[in-house]
C-alpha cells in the first residue's frame, strides 16, 4: 500500500463536506488545502494542534482522523472482533430453468408440407396428442414401397409352396424348390424393411398392416407430444415445408423444474450434494421454497471463479417459470467451529483489495488490508489482517474510504 493520507477533522463544517462527499460517491471530493482553507475561515485549525498530534510532514498511512463531534454526526460504531458461530448458511442467486429431462423439441420425421396445427401455444397437452399433420412424398413413397414389397413376398410364398408339392409328385425338380425358397426369403426380408422404415417415419405397427392402395390419406403423417405437458415454444406454420431438422414445437413438463445457480470457489469445501437449499423468488418475496443441491459441475469458470451447481425444485402448481431470478441460501450440515468474523457492515472491496478501517485509538482510524473467508447472512469470515479483540468501524466505514480515497488521488502529504 502507497496510502499516504492524515485527515483531521472536528469541526460540523468539515464534516457536513465529509457527508457531502459520501454521499457523491466520491465524485467531487475537496482537496486537503480546500479543507484547510474552510477549516481557517471557521477558526478550528491552530498551529497547537499540529504540534498536538506532531509536525504533520508525513503522516500514517492510510489513516482518518474524526472528532466526537463528527462521529456522532456520522453515527460511527465500531465492535470488537471476535470468534463467532459463523452460520452454515451461504447465499447466492440463481436463475429458474426447465428440467431438461423434461422437456422435449418436437420435430418431424419425414419432409412435408404442414396441412394442419391443431397444437397451440401455451396449450396443456397429453403425451400422444396430435401438434400437427403433414403431407408428405417421402411418407407416401415409403408407404408405396411397403405394399409392393407385401405383393411381392405374397407371389413369392404362393410360388414356394406351390413347388414343393409338386416335387412331392416329382414334377419339380429340388433345384426349383430351391430357388423358390430363396426368393421366397428374399421378398419377406424386403417387407420387413419396408416395415421398419414406415415405423422409422412415425407409423405404428397397427397403421402399417392396416396401409392400402385405396387410401386417400396415405401420405399423410401426424406429429405428436412425446409427453403430458405445455407448449412453451411453436414454430409451425400450415403451408409450411418442414423437414426433420426444423423443430416444430418445444413441449415442458413444467411440475418440476431446475434452478441454476453459482458456487464461489471459497464455498466449495463446505457445500455436498443433497444440502438443503432455500429460495426466495421476487414474484413471491413472503415465501420461501425448499429444495436440495442435486449436481455440482466439475469445472470453475476461469472468470467468476465459481461452479456452476443445480438445486431440483418441484412446481405442482407451475408457478415457477424459466427465466425467474432467485435469491438462494444453502445451508450445510456441517458443524460449525467458532472463527474469526466481522459484521458484514464493516467488510468492503476497494478494486482487489478487501479491506476494514481499525480504530487504533479515540477519533483515529485506520485503513486495513485483511484477507475475508466465507461470507454469510451477517458476518464475514476473516482470514488474515485482523487480531481478535481489535475494534473495526461497522457503521460509517464507507465515509472513511471516500475521504481517504479523496485525499490520495489528491497527493496530500502532512
Amino acid at each position: 500500500m502507497t496510502r499516504t493520507t492524515r485527515i483531521r477533522i472536528s469541526n460540523v463544517g468539515l464534516l457536513l463536506a465529509l457527508l457531502a462527499m459520501g454521499c457523491s460517491g466520491g465524485a467531487d471530493h475537496p482537496d486537503e488545502g480546500h479543507m484547510e482553507d474552510e477549516a481557517a475561515a471557521h477558526g478550528e485549525h491552530h498551529e497547537d494542534e499540529r504540534d498536538e498530534h506532531g509536525d504533520g510532514e508525513h503522516g500514517d498511512e492510510g489513516v482518518v482522523e474524526l472528532g466526537p463531534e463528527a462521529i456522532e454526526r456520522i453515527g460511527l460504531r465500531v465492535e470488537p472482533v471476535a470468534r463467532r458461530a459463523f452460520s452454515g448458511r451461504r447465499t447466492t442467486t440463481g436463475t429458474v430453468g426447465f428440467d431438461e429431462e423434461r422437456l422435449a423439441h418436437v420435430a418431424p420425421r419425414v419432409t412435408g408440407r404442414l396441412v394442419r396445427v391443431p397444437g397451440l401455444l401455451g396449450a396443456s397437452v397429453s403425451a400422444g396428442e396430435e401438434l400437427a399433420v403433414l403431407d408428405s412424398t417421402e411418407l407416401g413413397e415409403a408407404q408405396a414401397a411397403l405394399l409392393r414389397a407385401r405383393a411381392r413376398h405374397e407371389v413369392a410364398e404362393r410360388r414356394f409352396e406351390r413347388e414343393q408339392a409338386l416335387s412331392e409328385d416329382r414334377i419339380s425338380s429340388e433345384q426349383e424348390v430351391l430357388e423358390a425358397e430363396a426368393a421366397a426369403r428374399e421378398a419377406a426380408a424386403d417387407l420387413a424393411g419396408s416395415r421398419e422404415m414406415l415405423r422409422l417415419l412415425g407409423l405404428s405397427s397397427r397403421a402399417i398392416e392396416g396401409l392400402s392402395w385405396d387410401d386417400p390419406e396415405s401420405s399423410l403423417v401426424s406429429v405428436r407430444a412425446p409427453f403430458a405437458g405445455k407448449v412453451v415454444a411453436r414454430e409451425a406454420t400450415i403451408g409450411e415445408l418442414v423437414s426433420p431438422e426444423d423443430t416444430l414445437f418445444t413441449v415442458a413438463d413444467l411440475s418440476e423444474v431446475w434452478l441454476w445457480i453459482d458456487l464461489y470457489e471459497r464455498d466449495l469445501a463446505h457445500v455436498g450434494l443433497g444440502d438443503q437449499v432455500e429460495v426466495r423468488l421476487d414474484a413471491w418475496p413472503a415465501e420461501t421454497l425448499a429444495g436440495r443441491l442435486a449436481y455440482v459441475a466439475d469445472e470453475i469458470d476461469p472468470t467468476s471463479r465459481t461452479v456452476r451447481a443445480r438445486v431440483d425444485l418441484s412446481n405442482p402448481e407451475r408457478r415457477l417459470k424459466p427465466g425467474m431470478f432467485a435469491r438462494v441460501g444453502l445451508v450445510s450440515g456441517e458443524e460449525q467451529a467458532p472463527v474469526l468474523a466481522v459484521p458484514r457492515t464493516a467488510a468492503q472491496r476497494d478494486g482487489d483489495e478487501a479491506i476494514v478501517f481499525v480504530q487504533t485509538a479515540p477519533g483515529r482510524f485506520e485503513r486495513r488490508e485483511v484477507e475475508f473467508g466465507r461470507t454469510g447472512d451477517e458476518l464475514v469470515e476473516i482470514l488474515g489482517g485482523l487480531q481478535e479483540g481489535e475494534e473495526v468501524v461497522i457503521d460509517g466505514s464507507f465515509l472513511l474510504r471516500s475521504q481517504a480515497s479523496a485525499d490520495e488521488l489528491g497527493g496530500h502529504h502532512h
